[in-house]
Order: structure tokens, then C-alpha cells, then sequence
């Protein structure tokens, strides 16, 4: 079903009648003049919808006029296209309008191509760009989400499947962005227009609904304003006290995340009340809960625990006239101001304090963390959707603090949230004092403890425990530094080991024979040597031939190892090594060496694709266990898997995995993942299970 979308084409007039209300004389006359260098560039250019481009840059102007954003970001909006569509360069444009001007234009120009519906390695790469383009200058986004919000409304030009496409594009991004840069108006709108396009019938549907209810209680909306109003006078609260209707959006949302029909909706209609100072907000509450009954669990305090943000308001829904729910809004005149303008807050013309700023930047600054030690680009994409989609939990430290994180987070979550020192050193919690697991999901009013301990370091599956970017970053992070220790401890040893074979000592090479092999191999010092080595990105080979000239790598093939744990090595799962076989080490790019087993059918198949593989003279530590797998072939008797698994037992041998396939003659196969030092205690157990009666065979898999 096609929409109609209606504008009004946005002359120069327009934007300048808005712009004296809080420009000064000498700026809107610079307006002017950027107007004139746009009207020259554009002219010709037609948008889709056949009219000048010139109306375009205009009505972008006019949204951040509204905002009451400053010159710079007007005139930039004005000019937002000329260098990227017009023959208009960076640097007239400084001469002209000065370098703040110039650098605003520029960043919003490098953002004008990126497509976020394409293949989601694009998308999320393109994602990347916004977020490094708004760490540089947010006014950029602002002007771009204006720039969307303008596009979403002259759709009509567009084919269906375009609308479509723009629309799920700002549901995704654009929508959220505002919301989390606290754009009110821009968001709402943008909301709005998203499911006006996706959505068409369903928009007309409640449109007409909210329209006809709003109809029918008209008057007692006018009753109840009034009675708001004269309470709170009569109280001496000074109070601006304003209706509103709910949006369709609004209204679909709440009935399809709280699975309501159209009529469960209690608060269709909200007014806003705002008084003056953050103890009249709460006075203003007291008198409006004897006026009125308010529902229970329908009260939140943001003034309190404010949003990310930085919206503050207090929230309840009451029971008016004539039993009509509705919702009221409190919060002081300072408030009111960040509610409306959010992060444009700070580039306000009156604006002295900036509180949305310091809460943006926190939000960039952690996605810039985020990106710095995501491992892809998608990563980066996926991680920060929760924190462009958040629905509050409030929890407390035990000192009373509030720490806001989003639904479903864990207690792991809240460590991060608390501290990343505290999170990677979490080692238990208590939830209202009752013991709770790290993987415990959290709710609203709860106060959670943590226990620290030093020896703690995060687990790999720790990432599976946690929700919020910030936690899941911090993992990552961690794990990685393990992995480099790791890695660095197995590169030194191969080097040592190599030069150990040809009588050498690592500590007696000179200190200018290894400032060469640095410089000669792009490496900056021995850890990052010993890195590079153990992820096979250098041969062992090529780094004793720079130590040691006369050295050729053929005579480098076998390196003995005798502790495994607090290095990078890892155990094939094809063939399952154990101290006493015959073992080959491959090295791979991503997990240092995994070992395999001499005889392993994969392992020829891994030596032609990779020439880093190495003989391994293998003397394991007593301390150390190791997975492998055996199989029994067994008659199908009742109580056969709990004798085999006493035997186990009653050997110190722990059982870490078991499959059952049914075979022919009523036998069965019973295969297993078990724990042992060597090959020495596998034999043990694998004579005692061949000596239990109704065992038909027992190896090693």
C-alpha cells in the first residue's frame, strides 16, 4: 500500500524567521549568504520528487533551527551536500564561513554515501565510520539524523521497495541513535514515519482509534488539565501543565512488547508537568497521588537513576475523572530542557551548562573502546545494538549506588558495570544477601555483593554470561592479553629449544644480534617475537637463521616439550594426544600449536597446507591431565554403563563425555572423552574395562 507523505517546500524565509528569534543579526546574515552559495552550487539539480535540491538543505536547517542549534551547525546543514554533489570544495567553504564550518561540512560529506542495507560486513563497517565521524564532532550526526529525518519525510518519490529499505535502515540505526543522543523530537518523528512506511494499516488503524478516543473524552482531558493545574496553585507549586496525545508508534510499541490490546493501554493520554527545581517534583508528586490514584507498579523515578541519556522526569500513571487512565510526566524547567534537546542541549544558544555532553562523550568513549578491541567489524555492530536497544534494570551496591544496566544482564554485567578491575576479578556474589551465581539475570530493586579474589581471570565462557557491550569488551580483552602471555611463554620456548639443539643458550646471544633479527623481522621487541612466532606468522627457522648465520632450518625439526600448561598449546580432538604417544605439533595462526598425534589421518593433509610443523619429544608433568577418547563395544545389558563407570571411578578417572549408538546382535558402542596423565594410566584403565563381564571390546577411538 503506497503512503502519502505531505511537505511544505522550506523557502529561505522560513528558516530566517525562526533564526531571528536567537541569532544574532550579523549571523543570520551569514545564513544568508550560505544559502546563496548552495542556491548557486545545487542549481540545476532536481531531488526525485522533481523539485530545486536546494529545499532540502533548507528544511535540514529549519529541523536544527527548531533545535535552536548554533551558526555553525546551521550553516553547515545548509551546505551539508556542496562538496560531496557541487563543484563547492572544503577549503571556499573555510574561507568563507570560517574552519569550524568547514570541518562540520566535511565529516557530514564523508558520511553521505554510507549504505547500512547492504551485506552486513559493509553495514557493520559502515557503522564503524558514523561512530568514528561522531566521535570527532557530534554536531556531524546531529545534522545527519536531521538529514534522515527530512529524507523520511519526502518518501513519496521513492519506489516501494525503497521506502522500505530507508525505512528499516532508520528503524535499526538512525531511530536509536537519537533516542540514546536524547533527540526527542527527532526521534519520535523518525519512530513515527518508520511505521507509518512498514507498518501502513496498522498506522492508520490506531491513528484512528487514538483520534476517536480522543474525541470522545475530550472534555474530561480539558476537566482533569484543569484540575492538575489548580491543585499544584493551590499548593503554591508553580506549574506549566501540558497535554499530549500518545503516537501511534508510541501506542504500538507498548502494545506489542506488553502483549496488549488496543483498550489495555491505560495511559493513552500524558501530561507533562513542569515545575521548578528537583524538590518541586517530587512535591508536584505528593499532591497529584492524593488528587488522583495512581496504579501500583506504574511509577518510575528517573530523576533518581536518570537514563543514559541523561532524560530525567518521574513517571506515573493515575486514575483521572470518570475512571480515564492517564500519564503524567513531572520534572523541573532544567530537566524539561534536557528532555527536548538532548545532546543539541550543548550546542543550545542560551546554553551555559552542558550536562548531555559529558554523557554522550561516556557513550562514544566506550564505543570506541568497543571497536578498539572488537575482533571484526560485525562484532563491533552486534555489541553496541544494546546499547542503542536498552530497557532498564535499576540494581544496587551495597553502598546504595544505582547502577543501570539493561534487561536479562547478569550478575557478571553489574561487576563490569561497577568496575572492569571489580568484573575480571569476580569471584562469587549474594543477591539480598542469598548466594547467586555469575550467571544470575537481575531485576529492577535488587542489591547485589561482590566477592573479589586476585587469582581470578576471565574464563572464555564467561561471554556467555553477559549481555552488555561493556562486559563482553572487557572479556574479550582480557582473554586476548591471557592468549598473548601464553603465546609469548610458547615462542620463547621454541626459540630456546631450537637454539638449545645446536648447544646454544638463549641468554647468551648478544643484544645487537637481536636488535637485528627485530629489525629485519618488523618486530618492536621480544614479546612481540615471541608472539608472532607462536601464531606461525614467523618460522622458528627464520629467526635462528638471523641469530645464527650459518644455521640452515632443515636442521630444525624437533623441540622438546615437558609442561603444557601457561602456553599456547591445545590438543587435537581428531586424534586426542596423550604424554607417550608419538606427537607432532602443527602451528597455526589463531590457537599457537595444537598437537596431534603422529599417526593422526588429518595430520598429512595439515603438513601440505602448513610448513610450520614440528616432531615433538614430549615429557609431560606429572601435575597435568588429558582428554581422550576410547570405545567399547558392549553386549546390551541392563547396569553395563554404571559397572564401566565405577571401574572409572574407582581409578580416579573422570568421565567428561559419553555416546551410545545401538549395533547389530543386541550390542551396543559406547564411546567416551576421558581425563588421564599418559598412555601409561590409558592402559590401565582400558585392561580393567576388557576384564568386566559382558565387554565384547575396549580401545582407544
Amino acid at each position: 500500500m503506497a503512503i502519502a507523505f505531505f511537505h511544505k517546500k522550506t523557502q529561505i524565509g522560513d528558516l530566517t524567521s525562526v533564526l531571528e528569534d536567537y541569532l544574532t543579526d550579523d549571523e543570520v546574515v551569514l545564513v544568508k549568504k550560505a544559502h546563496k552559495l548552495a542556491e548557486k552550487a545545487h542549481e540545476g539539480q532536481l531531488r526525485k520528487s522533481g523539485e530545486s535540491y536546494i529545499h532540502h538543505p533548507l528544511a535540514v536547517a529549519l529541523i536544527l533551527a527548531d533545535l535552536k542549534l548554533d551558526y555553525y551547525c546551521i550553516v553547515a546543514a545548509i551546505l551539508h551536500d556542496c562538496i560531496e554533489d557541487t563543484p563547492v570544495t572544503k577549503d571556499e567553504v573555510e574561507q568563507e564561513f570560517g574552519s569550524q564550518v568547514a570541518h562540520i561540512v566535511e565529516g557530514v560529506s564523508k558520511l553521505t554515501n554510507l549504505e547500512f542495507t547492504s551485506s552486513s560486513q559493509k553495514q557493520a563497517k559502515n557503522f564503524q565510520k558514523l561512530v568514528f565521524a561522531m566521535s570527532k564532532d557530534m554536531r556531524v550526526m546531529i545534522i545527519k539524523l536531521a538529514d534522515r529525518l527530512h529524507n523520511m519525510r519526502t518518501l513519496e518519490s521513492m519506489s516501494d521497495e525503497k521506502k522500505i529499505q530507508k525505512a528499516k535502515e532508520t528503524s535499526e540505526l538512525h531511530a536509536p541513535i537519537a533516542r540514546r543522543l536524547g533527540l526527542h523530537s527527532i526521534r519520535v518523528e523518525l519512530d513515527d514515519l518508520c511505521f507509518q512506511t512498514l507498518h501502513p494499516r496498522k498506522y492508520l488503524i490506531l491513528k484512528r482509534k487514538i483520534k476517536k478516543q480522543y474525541g470522545n473524552q475530550k472534555k474530561m482531558i480539558a476537566l482533569t488539565q484543569t484540575e492538575i493545574e489548580n491543585r499544584l496553585k493551590l499548593e503554591g507549586i508553580n506549574a506549566e501543565v501540558k497535554g499530549r496525545q500518545k503516537q501511534p508508534f508510541s501506542v504500538y510499541h507498548k502494545m506489542k512488547t506488553k502483549s496488549l490490546k488496543f483498550s489495555e493501554v491505560l495511559d493513552m493520554h500524558a501530561f507533562r508537568v513542569i515545575v521548578d527545581s528537583t524538590s518541586a517534583c517530587y512535591q508536584a508528586l505528593g499532591q497529584l497521588h492524593s488528587l488522583y490514584k495512581p496504579l501500583p507498579l506504574k511509577f518510575k523515578d528517573y530523576i533518581a537513576a536518570a537514563k543514559p541519556n541523561g532524560y530525567q522526569s518521574i513517571h506515573t500513571v493515575l486514575l483521572g475523572p470518570r475512571k480515564m487512565f492517564i500519564e503524567v510526566q513531572i520534572r523541573s524547567q532544567e530537566m524539561h530542557f534536557i528532555s527536548e534537546y538532548g545532546i543539541a542541549a550543548h550546542w543550545h544558544y542560551k546554553s551555559t551548562d552542558k550536562p548531555s555532553e559529558k554523557l554522550a562523550q561516556n557513550w562514544l568513549g566506550s564505543l570506541l573502546d568497543i571497536q578498539q578491541n572488537s575482533d571484526s567489524s560485525i562484532d563491533f555492530l552486534e555489541s553496541t545494538k544494546v546499547d542503542l536497544f536498552p530497557d532498564e534494570v535499576f540494581v544496587f551496591t551495597p553502598a546504595g549506588k544505582i547502577i543501570q544496566l539493561p534487561q536479562r544482564a547478569t550478575v557478571l554485567d553489574f561487576s563490569y558495570a561497577v568496575h572492569t578491575n571489580v568484573g575480571k576479578r569476580t569471584q562469587k556474589a549474594t543477591i539480598n544477601g542469598n548466594e547467586a551465581g555469575l550467571a544470575t539475570e537481575l531485576k529492577s530493586g535488587q542489591t547485589v555483593e561482590i566477592t573479589t579474589s586476585r587469582l581470578v581471570k576471565p574464563k572464555p565462557d564467561w561471554l556467555d554470561m553477559v549481555i552488555t557491550s561493556k562486559a563482553k569488551t572487557a572479556i574479550k580483552a582480557q582473554l586476548k592479553e591471557n592468549s598473548k602471555v601464553e603465546l609469548s611463554k610458547l615462542g620463547k620456548h621454541l626459540i630456546s629449544d631450537a637454539l638449545k639443539y645446536q648447544k646454544i643458550d638463549i641468554n647468551d646471544i648478544p643484544k645487537e644480534k637481536w636488535k637485528e633479527c627485530f629489525k629485519e623481522l618488523h618486530c618492536s621487541n621480544f614479546h612481540d617475537l615471541y608472539i608472532k612466532v607462536g601464531l606461525s606468522e614467523i618460522f622458528v627457522a627464520v629467526v635462528i637463521n638471523k641469530l645464527l648465520k650459518d644455521i640452515s632450518k632443515e636442521t630444525i625439526n624437533t623441540i622438546t616439550i615437558n609442561k603444557t600448561k601457561g602456553m599456547a598449546i591445545n590438543f587435537a580432538h581428531c586424534c586426542y594426544p596423550i604424554p607417550g604417544d608419538e606427537v607432532t605439533g602443527v602451528l597455526t595462526i589463531s590457537k599457537g600449536m595444537v598437537m596431534h598425534r603422529s599417526n593422526c589421518a588429518n595430520l598429512a593433509h595439515i603438513k601440505e597446507k602448513n610448513a610450520q610443523w614440528m616432531e615433538i619429544d614430549w615429557k609431560s608433568d606429572d601435575s597435568e591431565l588429558f582428554e581422550v577418547s576410547i570405545s567399547c563395544l558392549v553386549e546390551n545389558r541392563s547396569g553395563t554403563l554404571a559397572t564401566m563407570a565405577n571401574i572409572l571411578a574407582n581409578l580416579g578417572v573422570n568421565i567428561e563425555n559419553i555416546e551410545q549408538r545401538d549395533k547389530p546382535n543386541a550390542k551396543k558402542l559406547i564411546g567416551m572423552v576421558i581425563v588421564v596423565a599418559n598412555i601409561i594410566q590409558l592402559n590401565n584403565v582400558l585392561d580393567k574395562l576388557k576384564g568386566l563381564p559382558h565387554i565384547v571390546s575396549a580401545s582407544r577411538y
